[in-house]
């Protein structure tokens, strides 16, 4: 079951703010607890957006003020991916947000206009109209110069290309603003689109280019997982009196492509709903956003905190669970107890698996993956298989993880596993080991655990060469 740590709208800021070390501290503090609430720890770390705060109108140096924001930005998700996913940066997938773009650059490449264009109300929304209204001075604006206007994305483009420099596939092979992610170990594929098309200083609204959403469906074509997950920052709604919102109808576009979950940020507080196309299948996708993770205290809504998701994806049993944590007014993370998710710190959503990817084999089928993976020597892979079966077979998965941690000689692994003891053998081979490294009193509390399984007279044989290695020793 693959499991995604999703952060979004980090806000890196020269202003004041949570410092990296903080957040990293106070982020691996609560990792901790994870395995005692149930949720894992993630193979995949997601960023939708929103990585720095930019720099205001006012501002004397925004081109140093942006540097210094991606560098901040940069450290952080660099050491979260040291924290979480060994360092590999394949596992670490970046979108932008609105926060991205920089609004000073996209004015000074329009000019005003001579004359109010006809429809500007609409057009003004417009990504490809080449045309702006300015609601403060009442003034229409016209982009005079595209190459100019087309650099307020240069800041973020130059960051991630840096951030994704030397990778093998690069993830963003396939243009600037759309990545691909595709990690067979995991039966998973990620997207990630920026939905910054059009957005400047006078058009907040979001957008995806409607040829990086075409794009996806060949890029999740060519891969062979069973489950496909797409990345942007704008949310879905907003109110009567908002813009800065995606079209849905995109999403229904990505459902019809394959995809079984999206992925967002920008409304700074969690959120998780099934979202449906009317095919005959009844086809949905589950939509969920991150909250904020950093950003100030005067841009989080009311009663939210900094938040950030651990979303966990079942393909088997069709479900995908969303884990809210939170920070205290201490800066301490835990898990949020939401009123929207009926009072707890999660909330499951159907995984319906989507007609146009490759269904997952069946536990059945990777079991025997894996024991052929075992009897080829390929014991990495079969502790792999065996992970992703889930909570069935469970006596043939054990005796597949034994034979497999023993051979890759992962003591500690394997005494855990071995620990409570299932059978004799369990407890004749969990004493073995622990002879071997000379740890007799481990050796002897494993003996009187396993005593009922062995009978008296091969536990008092056992306790004998015990004793007698001791003093061997």
């Amino acid at each position: 079951m693959p499991s995604l740590l999703h952060i979004s709208d980090l806000h890196r800021t020269t202003g004041p703010r949570l410092h990296n070390d903080h957040l990293i501290a106070a982020i691996a503090s609560d990792a901790a607890r994870w395995h005692a609430e149930g949720i894992p720890r993630p193979d995949v770390v997601v960023v939708s957006g929103d990585l720095i705060q930019g720099a205001g109108p006012g501002s004397t140096d925004p081109v140093g003020e942006i540097a210094a924001q991606y560098t901040e930005a940069d450290d952080l998700l660099r050491r979260l991916a040291d924290e979480f996913v060994d360092g590999d940066r394949q596992r670490v997938v970046v979108v932008p947000g609105n926060h991205d773009v920089s609004w000073s650059r996209a004015r000074a490449a329009m000019a005003p206009a001579a004359a109010c264009p006809e429809g500007i109300a609409q057009r003004s929304l417009d990504p490809e109209s080449g045309v702006r209204w300015d609601w403060a001075t009442q003034q229409a604006f016209e982009i005079v110069d595209l190459a100019a206007y087309e650099s307020r994305l240069d800041s973020f483009r130059s960051f991630r290309t840096s951030f994704y420099d030397g990778l093998d596939p690069n993830p963003l092979a396939h243009g600037d603003d759309i990545a691909f992610f595709d990690y067979p170990d995991l039966d998973l594929a990620v997207i990630g689109f920026a939905s910054w098309h059009g957005n400047d200083c006078f058009c907040d609204v979001g957008e995806i280019d409607s040829r990086l959403v075409a794009k996806s469906r060949e890029l999740v074509k060519a891969s062979s997982a069973s489950v496909a997950v797409g990345v942007w920052h704008h949310s879905l709604v907003g109110g009567p009196r908002a813009r800065d919102y995606m079209d849905q109808r995109v999403v229904h576009q990505l459902i019809d492509f394959g995809f079984s979950v999206g992925l967002h940020g920008h409304q700074h507080y969690p959120g998780a709903a099934p979202y449906e196309i009317r095919l005959p299948n009844l086809t949905s996708m589950a939509v969920i956003s991150a909250g904020s993770l950093a950003v100030g205290d005067r841009e989080l809504p009311m009663g939210e905190r900094r938040q950030f998701n651990i979303v966990v994806l079942d393909p088997i049993a069709e479900v995908v669970t969303v884990n809210v944590r939170a920070m205290s007014s201490e800066g301490v993370f835990m898990g949020s107890h939401r009123d929207d998710f009926g009072g707890h710190t999660f909330v499951s959503l159907p995984l319906p698996h989507s007609p146009a990817r490759p269904f997952p084999p069946s536990a059945v089928v990777r079991l025997d993956d894996a024991m052929t993976a075992v009897a080829s020597g390929d014991y990495e892979t079969a502790l792999t298989l065996v992970a992703s079966v889930g909570p069935t077979l469970t006596l043939q998965k054990r005796q597949i993880q034994i034979e497999a941690l023993a051979a890759l000689g992962k003591t500690d692994d394997l005494l855990s596993l071995l620990n409570p003891p299932h059978s004799a053998d369990d407890v004749v081979r969990a004493v073995s080991i622990l002879l071997d490294f000379e740890r007799f009193d481990e050796a002897q509390g494993r003996l009187a655990l396993g005593a009922p399984l062995l009978g008296g007279a091969t536990t008092d044989e056992m306790a004998k060469l015990i004793e007698a290695r001791r003093m061997a020793s």
